[in-house]
């Protein structure tokens, strides 16, 4: 074993050491540092950037739990939203915390959140998963901020990027195209998520096979020139992806 390999060994070891002993913090100092640096290992890169992604979430919502432990439901609810900002951390632990005592009041209140013309697409998700999760059944008005669309959409529908049937059904196509190419499929399946995001609720002017044939053929013109995607397919998802920077 060379000097580098067992140094990311001895690293993985240390911060597995410290989630088991609950030292969010120093773990996650540690993932943070390793992140940061100029150049980590391909077979590391995947499991620093997951530990990163685990654990900012657990020491963000340590340091909601210190800050608002004390405040009533309705108190933390005029936190988590106040008609301009939405703090998704600390509406998972509202949501975690409160969610036996959410009444229709609370619902209503919620509900602005997602008829917001402003917030994104992808938070508004991340705040339907986070309802979904806590077993709470209601209709809201779901604004896609995108398409201009608004529409009504229960939490307990199967909505999720890896439950819609759609969405579900392009991507095991994608990974049958690509199937000797995992590289590839990895980021045609990172640009079917936010084609996901960008269409939520409506569906995209492709039937899942054609999409998937096209989504491939696309991201292999990134390796390979001879590969000529369909020149309307190329301006589509450039639209998409040019939406997504304007928004973020």
């Amino acid at each position: 074993m060379d000097k580098l390999n067992k140094y990311y060994i001895e690293t993985l070891k240390k911060i597995d050491t410290l989630i088991k002993d609950q030292q969010w913090e120093e773990a996650f100092e540690i993932v943070a540092q390793e992140i940061a640096s100029p150049y980590i290992p391909a077979e590391y890169m995947e499991r620093f950037e997951q530990l990163y992604v685990e654990l900012n979430k657990i020491v963000m919502v340590n340091h909601i739990k210190e800050r608002y432990h004390s405040m009533t439901k309705m108190e933390m609810l005029a936190k988590t939203y106040d008609g301009r900002r939405f703090d998704v951390n600390l509406f998972s632990y509202l949501i975690g915390k409160f969610y036996e005592e959410l009444d229709q009041i609370d619902l209503q209140y919620i509900n602005k959140i997602f008829s917001d013309k402003h917030l994104a697409n992808a938070e508004k998700i991340f705040a339907l998963e986070q309802l979904k999760l806590a077993g709470i059944s209601y209709t809201f008005d779901f604004f896609n901020n995108v398409l201009n669309k608004t529409f009504a959409i229960n939490t307990l529908s199967d909505f999720e990027y890896n439950k819609h049937r759609y969405f579900k059904t392009t991507k095991q196509q994608i990974d049958n195209i690509l199937l000797k190419n995992p590289s590839l499929a990895t980021l045609s399946n990172e640009l079917l998520l936010i084609i996901y995001e960008y269409y939520f609720g409506n569906q995209p002017p492709y039937d899942s096979l054609a999409l998937a044939e096209k989504l491939t053929a696309y991201v292999q013109t990134y390796f390979d020139k001879s590969y000529k995607p369909d020149g309307n397919f190329k301006l589509w998802i450039d639209n998409i992806m040019q939406a997504k920077k304007i928004l973020h």
